[in-house]
């Protein structure tokens, strides 16, 4: 078993194993030669790790000279990426029982799809099929142009790219098959069946919940339903809130976390408490009920041909389960969003918009900004509800739990959290029915790090720690002297900093997080140019040795004032961030100095007045020439 294991080591020679298997028989026998022995082995796989990890170094700039980035990554991740998803051998059923065959672990999984899946669904309705428009070649084209390469085939094993490579004439009778589907609403039987690729939520997964399913479908139909999402989109969107940031065009991560980071900030900045309960649903994308769906499709007006199509298609599913080189017998989908299907994300925002609308249309509860009630921020299904007190948090939760249920979901109460905001003490419980939320003083919501305390050097040094990790993972590579230092800045730009920089627009710093995130900085230069402590090297000789400028905080300031202009010169977009950035908060200040604040981080970099930043941002060449002078120092 070892020594398969070691074999499978790229860098691993057969010399090497060699003389490994004649190290095993001196063990226990001949102490002087199996250490020397052991030395020899040892020298030799330094060697050899040496010589493979030129060659990969070699591979990666000749790459690089050619801009074939697709590759210069791969390749990364050949020396870099240790992971390997290892997972038990086993399977356990609801009952704990132990499967280790294939046989029985087919039937878990079958059982467990089933019961997943599993609803008391009324009779597929009847739409009468007056408004759709036929599908155009120009939309078969944008759709295959959208699609990316290198996705695992469904049932028919055709990949994307044989569809990208087709001539004139067969785009011409694709979309003439496609039209013919959307005109009968008949579905293909094959496009109906899916299969189910279960991959582990972590290594020690034994029970089917800490698996997830990922469905493999053709990628025509995948072609196809591309088209059918660029119809009912706009429809759609238009019913979307302004609070949900999940699966919108140019809304994303990035503008959750400002929303929540900023009104946060003021908020404590004037003395509004906040009270936030951080909703977590169990299933939330598999329970979705079918029939409400399609009544929601009808509330947004889509199109009749559109509506049959997803009716036909959900009503008719099946899906199989991939056990090893096994599959499962077809079970039938019930509830629940297509997995990996690109309708799914659109059609749980408006099914997801039903319930909050049902919730809270008309509810003056929520933080009060000039004279609008905030009182949610989602990201799909990543919901936050937030109030000034207690009390309204409870008839909040009260509210959204009793529409969710509904709908179909229900609220998992033991990863729900609450948090307080506040100066003073809050005493108090959160209750979900008859069960106690827990309260936490610190949240991990899209990634970023939200504290009660809200101290925002508690995110920029967890972020700095990621990165630092991050880098540590890339050491053997970034610090190999066989790779130029060129493609080392350039690696770590792409790796590190970007990982370092996720959410880096909603950051407040203080001027301890600005050193921090130099000597970081600083940190980095050091072990790529192998420069040791024992050195004695200023930080001015390394930048000069290495020909670099500090950078990571110019480009934190270059970010925040790109996106303070591009959220303010956009505000049918954006109107919900540029509340959170200039609204009036009814409450009032503390006595004393200015608070360090989002807006005066800009106020003190720049050296202007909020008026004149406001002023500034909605003309895009001011803002170009203030990030021109960040470039030029």
């Amino acid at each position: 078993m070892r020594r398969e294991k070691m074999k499978n080591k790229e860098w691993m020679t057969d010399e090497i194993l060699q003389m490994m298997d004649q190290r095993r028989s001196l063990k226990n026998k001949d102490k002087e030669k199996y250490e020397e022995l052991d030395r020899k082995i040892k020298k030799e796989v330094k060697a050899a790790k040496k010589e493979w990890m030129k060659g990969k170094c070699k591979e990666i700039e000749e790459l690089q000279d050619k801009h074939d980035h697709t590759n210069v990554h791969r390749k990364i991740r050949e020396v870099t990426d240790k992971r390997k998803q290892k997972t038990t051998a086993f399977l356990l059923d609801n009952d704990g029982n132990l499967a280790v065959e294939v046989e029985e672990k087919l039937a878990i999984w079958k059982a467990y799809i089933e019961e997943l899946f599993r609803d008391e669904r009324g009779d597929k309705p009847d739409i009468d099929c007056v408004t759709g428009s036929s599908i155009l070649e120009s939309e078969v084209r944008k759709a295959l142009e959208r699609s990316k390469n290198g996705k695992a085939t469904g049932s028919d094993d055709v990949p994307v790219e044989i569809l990208k490579v087709m001539g004139d004439t067969s785009i011409k009778k694709l979309t003439e098959l496609f039209n013919a589907i959307y005109d009968s609403g008949t579905i293909p039987e094959d496009w109906l069946l899916s299969t189910f690729a279960t991959l582990p939520k972590k290594p020690t997964a034994k029970t089917c919940e800490e698996f997830r399913t990922i469905s493999l479908m053709s990628h025509v139909l995948k072609l196809f339903l591309k088209i059918i999402h660029a119809k009912i989109y706009r429809k759609c969107e238009e019913n979307t809130s302004e609070t949900q940031f999940g699966f919108r065009n140019s809304l994303g991560t990035r503008e959750a976390l400002f929303a929540m980071q900023v009104l946060i900030q003021r908020c404590r900045n004037m003395n509004c408490d906040v009270f936030a309960c951080f909703i977590d649903y169990t299933k939330a994308f598999d329970r979705c009920q079918h029939q409400k769906i399609i009544l929601d499709l009808r509330r947004v007006g889509v199109d009749d041909k559109d509506i049959r199509v997803i009716a036909n298609l959900y009503w008719n599913q099946r899906a199989r389960v991939r056990v090893e080189d096994r599959l499962t017998e077809q079970v039938e989908i019930h509830r629940g969003v297509r997995q990996g299907c690109v309708l799914s994300p659109t059609l749980f925002n408006i099914y997801s918009e039903e319930i909050f609308a049902e919730a809270l249309t008309d509810l003056e509860v929520g933080i009060r900004i000039n004279e609008e009630y905030l009182n949610n921020i989602r990201y799909a299904d990543e919901t936050v509800l937030l109030a000034t007190n207690l009390k309204d948090l409870q008839l909040l939760v009260n509210r959204v739990r009793a529409a969710s249920e509904t709908y179909g979901l229900e609220l998992n109460t033991k990863k729900t959290k609450f948090m307080v905001i506040s100066r003073t003490e809050a005493p108090g419980a959160l209750m979900v029915g008859n069960e106690k939320i827990e309260r936490v003083d610190t949240f991990v919501y899209l990634g970023s790090v939200l504290n009660a305390r809200w101290d925002p050097a508690v995110e920029i040094k967890s972020r700095i720690e990621i990165a630092r990790s991050t880098f540590t993972k890339m050491r053997p590579l970034l610090c190999c002297r066989d790779l130029s230092l060129t493609t080392k800045l350039r690696i770590v730009k792409c790796y590190v900093y970007s990982v370092l920089l996720y959410g880096a627009e909603a950051w407040t710093l203080t001027q301890a997080s600005e050193k921090e995130i130099d000597a970081f900085e600083m940190w980095i230069y050091r072990r790529l140019m192998r420069i040791s402590w024992v050195n004695h090297m200023t930080n001015a000789e390394v930048l000069q040795r290495i020909g670099q400028e500090k950078e990571i905080l110019n480009t934190i300031k270059q970010r925040k004032l790109e996106y303070f202009g591009h959220v303010m010169r956009n505000k049918e977009r954006y109107r919900i961030l540029q509340l959170v950035i200039e609204g009036r908060i009814f409450e009032k200040k503390s006595p004393g100095r200015r608070v360090i604040s989002w807006l005066g981080n800009l106020r003190q970099w720049f050296g202007l007045s909020s008026n004149e930043l406001f002023r500034r941002a909605v003309n895009k060449s001011m803002i170009a020439l203030m990030i021109a002078n960040i470039r030029t120092g």
